[in-house]
């Protein structure tokens, strides 16, 4: 990458930092280097391209939707309007199902609530002998996570993935799943919607405007999925099979409480890098 123009870095950093966005330095070389990237330079159609982008970030649109794509362990996937965007954190829950997934055979893998199907594709990619079946209520977010899926084929988004690995379907968590799969599962593994509805108008405007509430509300009390899950968990779950669902981290406690209460085993909480209680994982007795 040239040299980027410090002045210039400056300029849109001052113009984010006024508007409040949170980091306004780190995206500000984000937007430039984008602009670079699909114009040549940030000089006629590019300065025009450049402040546009710049109004749409200043305005509290997320960085990934201004840019169209976001950055999730190995892969580059597109981002939508009215998908939730994958955080950095859930690349840990990732990782957990990864970890458990490589140590097997042929392993199945299931995610509910898949969004930009980003920990799908990872599984599938990283570990590439699994079965991969995500599912999700919004047919819009199947519809983009079936997109990231071809540009994953075609090698658009920087891993490769052998054909017909990764399957996503609509509905409600499991119920779309083959019934032959029942009781077969060798991971289970999801970022639910997990906060409660009380956290309404306390979140930044990047979520609040653009987060789609049903990706971030799991009802009033918050951990309402992240109980059926792990209830279903039980049926679904070969023996010795893994479940990992990311959590509130103020809610520690009652998820482990909730794993033990719906008959898990080998209970315990997995810590961000930040070194928030980011998830659970417990395991079907085997």
């Amino acid at each position: 990458m040239a040299t980027l123009d410090r002045e210039l870095l400056d300029r849109v950093a001052t113009r984010l930092a006024t508007a409040g966005v949170p980091s306004p330095t780190v995206d500000a070389r984000w937007l430039v280097e984008h602009v670079v990237e699909m114009a040549g330079s940030c000089e006629g159609s590019g300065a025009a391209l450049l402040d546009g982008l710049v109004a749409r970030r200043a305005a509290r649109e997320p960085l990934q939707l201004v840019l169209g794509r976001t950055w999730f362990r190995e892969l580059e996937l597109r981002c939508a309007p009215g998908v939730f965007i994958p955080r950095p954190e859930t690349e840990v829950v990732a990782g957990v199902a990864i970890d458990e997934a490589r140590g097997l055979d042929a392993p199945i893998v299931a995610e509910p609530c898949t969004g930009t199907g980003a920990i799908a594709l990872s599984v599938a990619v990283e570990v590439p002998g699994a079965r991969v079946v995500a599912t999700d209520l919004d047919a819009a977010a199947v519809d983009l996570a079936r997109d990231n899926l071809g540009r994953v084929r075609a090698g658009e988004a920087g891993a490769a993935l052998v054909a017909d690995q990764v399957e996503f379907l609509p509905g409600d968590l499991l119920a779309p799943l083959a019934v032959d799969l029942r009781g077969r599962l060798d991971v289970l593994v999801s970022n639910p919607p997990y906060l409660p509805a009380a956290d309404r108008g306390t979140w930044e405007r990047e979520v609040a405007d653009h987060d789609p509430d049903r990706a971030l509300v799991g009802g009033p009390d918050g951990h309402e999925v992240v109980v059926r899950l792990l209830e279903l968990a039980v049926d679904w779950l070969r023996p010795g099979g893994l479940v990992v669902l990311e959590i509130d981290e103020r809610r520690d406690e009652h998820a482990r409480s909730a794993a033990h209460d719906a008959g898990l085993v080998e209970v315990d909480l997995v810590r961000d890098l930040t070194g928030a209680q980011r998830a659970v994982r417990a395991r079907r007795a085997r």
